[in-house]
């Protein structure tokens, strides 16, 4: 019986470490920049300025 909550141990073990992983990768992953994200690919057409 105790063999179970050996296991039992180890699986939450292995569980709280990957789940700390994870929150630590979000901590520390940025989004991407909004300005490089457009500049990339704008939305809209530019109009051009009429030539004189």
């Amino acid at each position: 019986m105790h063999w179970f909550f050996t296991v039992l141990l180890i699986a939450a073990s292995a569980g709280t470490v990957a789940f700390t992983g994870f929150l630590l990768r979000r901590l520390f992953t940025t989004a991407p920049d909004a300005t490089a994200a457009l500049a990339a690919r704008p939305t809209e057409e530019v109009p051009e300025e009429p030539s004189v």
